[in-house]
Protein backbone atom coordinates (compact mmCIF):
# COMPACT_ATOMS: atom_id res chain seq x y z
CA UNK A 1 0.00 0.00 0.00
CA UNK A 2 1.12 3.56 -0.67
CA UNK A 3 1.01 6.59 1.65
CA UNK A 4 1.87 10.13 0.68
CA UNK A 5 1.74 13.38 2.59
CA UNK A 6 3.32 16.77 2.08
CA UNK A 7 3.46 20.21 3.59
CA UNK A 8 5.42 23.39 3.03
CA UNK A 9 8.03 24.95 5.29
CA UNK A 10 8.61 28.73 4.95
CA UNK A 11 12.40 28.37 4.82
CA UNK A 12 15.06 27.99 2.14
CA UNK A 13 16.02 24.41 1.32
CA UNK A 14 19.56 24.84 2.69
CA UNK A 15 18.17 26.00 6.06
CA UNK A 16 15.74 23.06 6.18
CA UNK A 17 18.55 20.62 5.37
CA UNK A 18 20.74 22.04 8.17
CA UNK A 19 17.91 21.98 10.70
CA UNK A 20 16.89 18.45 9.72
CA UNK A 21 20.44 17.27 10.38
CA UNK A 22 20.33 18.88 13.83
CA UNK A 23 17.00 17.15 14.60
CA UNK A 24 17.94 13.60 13.59
CA UNK A 25 18.10 12.30 17.17
CA UNK A 26 14.55 13.50 17.93
CA UNK A 27 12.94 12.01 14.81
CA UNK A 28 12.66 8.46 16.14
CA UNK A 29 10.78 9.65 19.22
CA UNK A 30 8.34 11.55 17.03
CA UNK A 31 7.73 8.45 14.95
CA UNK A 32 6.81 6.62 18.18
CA UNK A 33 4.39 9.39 19.15
CA UNK A 34 2.84 9.40 15.66
CA UNK A 35 2.49 5.62 15.81
CA UNK A 36 0.77 5.77 19.21
CA UNK A 37 -1.66 8.44 17.99
CA UNK A 38 -2.38 6.26 14.97
CA UNK A 39 -3.01 3.34 17.32
CA UNK A 40 -5.56 5.49 19.17
CA UNK A 41 -7.33 6.14 15.87
CA UNK A 42 -7.26 2.43 15.05
CA UNK A 43 -8.68 1.58 18.47
CA UNK A 44 -11.64 3.87 17.77
CA UNK A 45 -12.43 2.19 14.47
CA UNK A 46 -11.11 -1.34 14.85
CA UNK A 47 -9.58 -3.89 17.19
CA UNK A 48 -7.31 -2.47 19.86
CA UNK A 49 -3.95 -4.15 20.31
CA UNK A 50 -2.89 -2.11 23.31
CA UNK A 51 0.69 -2.45 24.45
CA UNK A 52 1.89 -4.35 21.39
CA UNK A 53 3.84 -1.68 19.51
CA UNK A 54 4.40 1.47 21.50
CA UNK A 55 7.80 2.27 20.02
CA UNK A 56 9.29 2.19 16.56
CA UNK A 57 12.75 2.01 15.08
CA UNK A 58 13.25 4.84 12.61
CA UNK A 59 16.08 4.92 10.11
CA UNK A 60 16.88 7.90 7.92
CA UNK A 61 19.68 7.45 5.43
CA UNK A 62 21.99 9.98 3.87
CA UNK A 63 20.44 12.45 1.46
CA UNK A 64 21.00 12.05 -2.24
CA UNK A 65 20.49 14.82 -4.75
CA UNK A 66 17.77 14.06 -7.32
CA UNK A 67 15.99 16.25 -9.83
CA UNK A 68 13.13 16.55 -7.31
CA UNK A 69 15.40 17.75 -4.50
CA UNK A 70 17.14 16.10 -1.57
CA UNK A 71 15.92 12.54 -1.06
CA UNK A 72 16.43 10.74 2.25
CA UNK A 73 15.64 7.01 2.38
CA UNK A 74 13.46 6.34 5.41
CA UNK A 75 11.98 3.33 7.15
CA UNK A 76 10.26 2.60 10.40
CA UNK A 77 9.33 -0.64 12.08
CA UNK A 78 7.25 -1.34 15.17
CA UNK A 79 9.16 -2.82 18.08
CA UNK A 80 7.37 -5.91 19.35
CA UNK A 81 4.52 -7.78 17.65
CA UNK A 82 6.01 -6.99 14.25
CA UNK A 83 3.67 -9.51 12.62
CA UNK A 84 0.75 -7.24 13.59
CA UNK A 85 2.19 -3.96 12.32
CA UNK A 86 3.49 -3.01 8.87
CA UNK A 87 7.03 -1.88 8.17
CA UNK A 88 7.10 1.40 6.28
CA UNK A 89 9.75 2.07 3.62
CA UNK A 90 9.97 5.25 1.63
CA UNK A 91 11.56 8.58 0.99
CA UNK A 92 11.56 11.93 2.71
CA UNK A 93 11.95 14.52 -0.05
CA UNK A 94 12.92 18.16 0.43
CA UNK A 95 12.19 20.27 -2.66
CA UNK A 96 13.14 23.90 -3.29
CA UNK A 97 9.94 25.83 -4.06
CA UNK A 98 11.31 29.39 -3.91
CA UNK A 99 13.63 31.62 -1.93
CA UNK A 100 11.81 30.98 1.34
CA UNK A 101 9.74 27.88 0.70
CA UNK A 102 10.56 24.18 0.83
CA UNK A 103 8.19 21.31 0.15
CA UNK A 104 8.49 18.45 2.62
CA UNK A 105 7.14 15.14 1.29
CA UNK A 106 6.99 11.65 2.74
CA UNK A 107 6.18 8.94 0.19
CA UNK A 108 6.23 5.37 1.41
CA UNK A 109 4.92 1.91 0.90
CA UNK A 110 3.97 -0.73 3.41
CA UNK A 111 2.58 -4.24 3.33
CA UNK A 112 -0.39 -4.75 5.66
CA UNK A 113 0.19 -7.55 8.15
CA UNK A 114 -1.85 -10.77 8.26
CA UNK A 115 -1.95 -11.53 4.52
CA UNK A 116 -5.18 -11.20 2.54
CA UNK A 117 -7.23 -10.43 5.65
CA UNK A 118 -4.86 -7.59 6.50
CA UNK A 119 -5.07 -6.18 2.97
CA UNK A 120 -8.86 -6.14 3.13
CA UNK A 121 -8.87 -4.51 6.58
CA UNK A 122 -6.35 -1.96 5.36
CA UNK A 123 -8.51 -0.98 2.38
CA UNK A 124 -11.64 -0.72 4.47
CA UNK A 125 -10.34 0.73 7.71
CA UNK A 126 -6.73 0.46 8.78
CA UNK A 127 -5.24 2.45 5.90
CA UNK A 128 -6.35 5.52 7.83
CA UNK A 129 -3.98 4.45 10.61
CA UNK A 130 -1.00 4.58 8.24
CA UNK A 131 -2.11 7.88 6.72
CA UNK A 132 -2.63 9.42 10.16
CA UNK A 133 0.76 8.24 11.35
CA UNK A 134 2.58 9.68 8.34
CA UNK A 135 0.68 12.97 8.46
CA UNK A 136 1.35 13.39 12.18
CA UNK A 137 5.07 12.74 11.81
CA UNK A 138 5.51 15.08 8.82
CA UNK A 139 3.56 17.85 10.56
CA UNK A 140 5.69 17.47 13.71
CA UNK A 141 8.83 17.64 11.60
CA UNK A 142 7.64 20.75 9.75
CA UNK A 143 6.77 22.44 13.03
CA UNK A 144 10.17 21.66 14.51
CA UNK A 145 11.97 22.85 11.39
CA UNK A 146 10.27 26.25 11.61
CA UNK A 147 10.82 26.55 15.37
CA UNK A 148 13.70 28.66 16.66
CA UNK A 149 14.48 25.79 19.04
CA UNK A 150 15.60 23.58 16.15
CA UNK A 151 18.55 25.83 15.32
CA UNK A 152 21.81 24.47 16.70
Amino acid sequence: MFVHYFTYVPLHLSVVEHRLDSLRDALEGWAGVAYREGEELRAKVGPSIDGRAKEVTLEIGTAEIHRTGLVYPISWTAIGAQALFPKLNGELVLSHMGPDKTKLVLEATYRPPMGALGKMADRVLLGRFAESTVQNWVDQLASALTSDQSVS
